[in-house]
């Protein structure tokens, strides 16, 4: 077996215990459950998710597909993905165990540890490659948010040893830490997968579009992420940074617009099911990116930010709808999963149908609570929803052994 193929099959089971553990969460709110610790529970599944899934499955797409065979067979990449993956393990273990202690930051650290090292090395060999422009950029950005990305785990575990919590610190910890993930490292990384693979396949103006679409979608980072601090009603400045974050935002839709006009051509010579899956995913990024902008209105921000099944519709979109979907959709394209076989149009499909399904709930439930607040359906309609999420994931680990037979 090859290490990639090793790696792969790691982060597909990640996103089957991801699902799994999704599930009893929900299960949680409809059944006693008395075994099951439910905080212990919600640490582990968001932590895992971005570490055994998520970052796993980008950092090994990265290494595989965008580095020459003489940079990615370096020694040095397994061992660190082997380190992220044992971390996210351990992180998965102690937290599900003991919660927000002294063993499961251990991990954490470890895990950080490792990206830390993993980013140094893949800058080197990205820059020695040179992709591209856009791709180069895309790439090196996506490694620098990561790593900024950190100081939020850092403050929160700084909060719990000294014991001297502070609502505003910890959530606008939280908030950087989930902004430079979601909507650096992963959006970042996505990009970056995506033009390095069309290639030179694609139009001069692609190509024109594509890099300005990278530049204005890394400057608007910064300023974007004072739209998350605007719960606390801060003082003008940060309003001010935030309003130009919005507007960077907003050319950032019109420019993704413009460069998936250009890029019609090749979207149309995909098979149909990975196009299926990159229309929902890149329709999840534009409706992210929208939601975002409008956040600078109180009226909306407050209402986002103060109704947690919102919150939780917002990030399963980026989750679920815009990266679990994309990766999905790569894995499919490059042979990871054969595309062309029943088994895994059929997983891709059930997946796919049961995110967009899990969203509309999440959202329909957010909007609920502004007319019947505790409405007791949602509840049960969410837990089906967290059923064939696990169904469509186990699919795909299925999908994923039937492709290797055939290999």
């Amino acid at each position: 077996m090859s290490t990639k193929n090793r790696w792969i099959d790691l982060s597909i089971l990640g996103l089957c215990m991801v699902s799994f553990m999704g599930l009893v969460l929900r299960s949680k709110m409809v059944f006693a459950l008395p075994f099951v610790n439910y905080n212990h529970l919600l640490e582990a599944h968001s932590r895992f998710t971005f570490a055994g899934w998520i970052t796993l499955a980008l950092m090994t797409l990265m290494v595989h597909e965008m580095l020459p065979p003489a940079l990615r067979s370096k020694r040095s990449y397994e061992w660190l993905l082997g380190g992220i993956t044992i971390s996210a393990w351990g992180m998965l273990a102690t937290f599900l165990i003991t919660g927000y202690s002294l063993f499961s930051i251990i991990f954490s650290f470890i895990f950080i540890l490792f990206t830390y090292f993993f980013g140094w090395g893949f800058i080197r060999d990205i820059i020695k490659t040179n992709p591209g422009p856009p791709v180069l950029l895309l790439a090196i950005s996506s490694i620098i948010c990561l790593v900024i990305s950190s100081s939020g785990p850092v403050i929160i575990a700084w909060i719990y040893f000294t014991k001297a919590f502070d609502a505003i610190i910890y959530r606008d910890a939280l908030f950087t830490y989930l902004h430079f993930q979601y909507n650096g490292f992963f959006a970042l990384a996505i990009f970056a997968l995506l033009f390095n693979n069309i290639g030179k396949r694609i139009t001069v103006n692609a190509q024109k579009n594509s890099h300005w679409f990278a530049i204005v979608l890394c400057v608007s980072l910064i300023p974007s992420l004072f739209l998350s601090y605007l719960w606390q009603n801060p003082n003008q400045v940060f309003r001010v940074i935030a309003i130009a974050g919005s507007f960077l935002l907003m050319l950032t839709a019109v420019l993704s617009i413009r460069v998936a006009g250009s890029l019609k051509a090749v979207y149309l010579e995909e098979k149909p099911v990975v196009r299926f899956l990159l229309l929902l995913s890149m329709g999840s990024f534009l409706l992210k990116t929208f939601s975002q902008c409008f956040t600078i209105f109180p009226l909306i921000g407050n209402a986002i930010f103060g109704n947690r099944p919102v919150i939780m519709g917002f990030l399963h979109l980026v989750f679920l709808g815009f990266v679990s979907l994309f990766i999905l959709a790569y894995y499919s394209k490059t042979v990871f999963l054969n595309s062309s076989g029943k088994m895994t149009r059929t997983a891709l499909i059930v997946f796919a149908v049961s995110v967009l399904l899990n969203e509309v709930l999440l959202i329909a439930q957010g909007l609920a609570t502004f007319i019947m607040p505790g409405n007791i359906l949602f509840p049960w309609l969410l837990w089906v929803a967290g059923i064939c999420l696990f169904a469509g994931s186990i699919l795909i680990v299925m999908a994923r052994i039937k492709t290797k037979q055939l290999l």
